[in-house]
């Protein structure tokens, strides 16, 4: 293949996806809001909002046949870290649960398993969750209800009972498509990702 006709066929190929591109916006959903933007040139914006939980994603998207596929561009990094640990003269432990910002996380619940058994307790206004007179912490899962989230078991130091974690908003909110695609109907796209069983319409405005 020639340069000129390698550049006609790119023209074309472009083309044919960017008439794709827009604003679509979900429509029949109760108490629930989400919008696509397909850009042109290949990159998209998504967002769901339902109660209290809000989902974003960014990425690429292409065309394959009566599809548009997306792609989310990943954050990097774990859901949830340990930045510090240490002893401190108490009988209890306490986990204090922040974000990325620095600011304390409240009402999360921390699952801790040590060597009296499991407990849960749910972080305060501080985002520390205190489980009295406990001894030889092993792990904690950090569960965020209104995103049905639970981190991986977090290995802790079993010698020390004070421990700052740093929980990875963006991480748990990303939507991670995956070659996730949503057949065209019309002005329509229709989403299987959140239910297999029951589309979700989007329609182009």
């Amino acid at each position: 293949m020639n340069v000129i006709a390698l550049l006609l066929s790119l023209v074309m190929w472009t083309g044919a996806a960017d008439r794709f591109a827009g604003h679509y916006v979900l429509e029949n959903a109760r108490e629930m809001g989400s919008e696509l933007v397909l850009k042109p040139g290949g990159t998209f914006e998504y967002m769901l909002a339902y109660g209290a939980a809000d989902y974003t994603a960014t990425g690429k998207w292409r065309v394959a046949g009566d599809k548009v596929v997306l792609d989310t561009k990943v954050p990097e990094g774990p859901p949830l870290k340990v930045l510090e640990t240490t002893m401190e003269r108490t009988p209890d432990v306490r986990i204090w649960v922040m974000g990325r910002n620095g600011r304390p996380v409240p009402n999360l619940d921390v699952r801790l398993t040590a060597s009296n058994g499991e407990a849960t307790a749910r972080t305060d206004s501080d985002g520390m969750a205190i489980f009295p007179n406990t001894t030889n912490p092993r792990s904690a899962v950090v569960h965020i209800v209104v995103y049905h989230f639970d981190s991986p078991p977090l290995a802790l130091n079993s010698a020390h009972n004070t421990f700052t974690l740093e929980i990875n908003g963006d991480v748990i909110t990303t939507v991670p498509f995956k070659g996730e695609a949503l057949r065209v109907k019309g002005d329509t796209l229709e989403m299987t990702y959140w239910d297999k069983t029951k589309p979700m319409v989007y329609r182009r405005q």
